[in-house]
């Protein structure tokens, strides 16, 4: 392939993740699309996770590293007592970040540019991008929303309903349409609904082989229990992680592994002694076989985070989910009740119940009665690669606007 002729052989996509949440989510998912596309596409994700993308972005593709919220504005900043790196009004802030966003579009020249949950960014920072460029344009959302948040600017109306309805191609539900019917719990798209596609869950598949391997690295022997903690990028994670610590302590007959996570404000030093004298614990500060970790543990203990939840459904564990926000009416506990359907999964929104939570999953190991995770569709990257290559022209059968999408099963 010569030089010049690249860029028409090789598409370009570009993957804004968003940055403004707490965890590491949003880099995961869009990893794991931009790895299904990464060969007929030159992938290119843009954050501004500095440690987590070393890990999550496929080596195949590239990224570039963004200077984060959290080191601009005082407010995010303050939350591990630190000061910005760069002392900026905010309105100044945003223009640094979106000159940046200007920069790398103009050298990069996308085919299609995919952004995560917010239409225009955090800080409405993508949106003369997105009504400028001339490329196709795509919306990936879990599907489930915070509702306890200004929804308006999720999806739902004003400037981002509007960005949608006049800029992007599509919008990717990335969820099963049997677990989550997004069309009745929010019925208002009367404009735009035929941009909107479930797709399947997005998910990196774990083969059988490697939990089997994983579980002899941790040392475990038949009949032996293995419990998987983590609170995702471990930012309001904290009530959950010491609660799993005190728990291990009481549990010295089950083998616990306990991610930290790394935007954590927890003591290392007074976790890593509590663990050293429960003798039961091996402790992470973040782990890169996080996946391996979820899909291989006889229980998990989970905020309820979109990537955790699907990496444990791919193994066998039972799964207690304790979410960081604390209502309802957000997307880590509705997604968990959704899903309650068809997996024997244990919520609730009160950390001080995860002793008898505990006790429950415990009581409940190797009883796979009511669990229908096989019947998942974990497609979702698949099938977001097959309908952006049609739409691009470069295949034959783009499913036609407000049609599901196709289907395919976990390999």
């Amino acid at each position: 392939m010569e030089l010049d002729d690249a860029p028409r052989r090789q598409k370009r996509a570009i993957f804004f993740v968003f940055d403004g949440g707490t965890g590491l989510g949003h880099l995961r998912r869009l990893s794991s699309i931009a790895r299904a596309m990464q060969g007929e596409f030159s992938c290119l994700i843009v954050t501004s996770h500095r440690a987590a993308a070393h890990w999550f972005v496929p080596p195949e593709c590239e990224y570039i590293h963004l200077p984060a919220w959290d080191s601009l504005l005082p407010e995010k900043a303050a939350y591990w007592g630190r000061e910005p790196f760069l002392l900026l009004a905010p309105e100044a802030a945003l223009g640094f970040r979106s000159d940046l966003l200007h920069g790398i579009m103009a050298a990069f020249k996308p085919d299609v540019v995919f952004v995560d949950h917010l239409p225009l960014g955090m800080r409405d920072e993508l949106e003369d991008i997105i009504a400028n460029t001339g490329c196709l344009k795509y919306l990936v959302t879990r599907g489930v929303q915070n509702e306890t948040e200004d929804l308006a600017r999720l999806l739902f109306a004003g400037r981002a309903l509007e960005a949608v309805e006049h800029h992007y191609h599509r919008v990717f539900l990335a969820i099963d349409p049997q677990v989550f019917d997004f069309g009745k719990r929010y019925p208002d798209f009367d404009g735009v609904a035929g941009k909107i596609l479930p797709v399947g869950y997005v998910v990196e598949p774990v083969e059988r082989a490697a939990i089997a391997m994983r579980r002899k690295a941790r040392g475990l022997k038949d009949g032996d229990i293995w419990t998987v903690a983590s609170a995702g990028g471990g930012q309001t994670g904290e009530a959950l992680i010491a609660a799993s610590c005190a728990l291990a302590a009481a549990h010295r007959d089950v083998a616990f592994d306990i991610v930290i996570g790394p935007r954590s404000r927890l003591s290392r030093a007074d976790l890593a002694a509590q663990a050293a004298a429960a003798g039961n614990v091996v402790l992470h500060e973040q782990a890169q076989d996080m996946h391996l970790l979820h899909a291989s543990a006889d229980i998990v203990i989970t905020s309820g985070g979109y990537n955790s939840m699907l990496e444990t459904l791919q193994g066998k564990a039972r799964m207690i989910c304790v979410p960081n926000r604390k209502s309802e009416r957000d997307e880590q506990y509705l997604h968990a009740a959704s899903l309650g359907a068809m997996v024997a999964i244990d919520s609730d929104l009160d950390v001080t119940r995860l002793p008898a939570m505990f006790d429950r999953a415990l009581a409940g190991l190797g009883d796979a009665s009511a669990d229908r995770r096989d019947e998942l569709d974990f497609a979702g990257a698949a099938n977001i690669k097959r309908i952006v290559s049609a739409d691009l022209g470069l295949i034959d059968g783009a499913a036609p606007p407000g049609e599901p999408p196709f289907r395919a099963a976990m390999p």
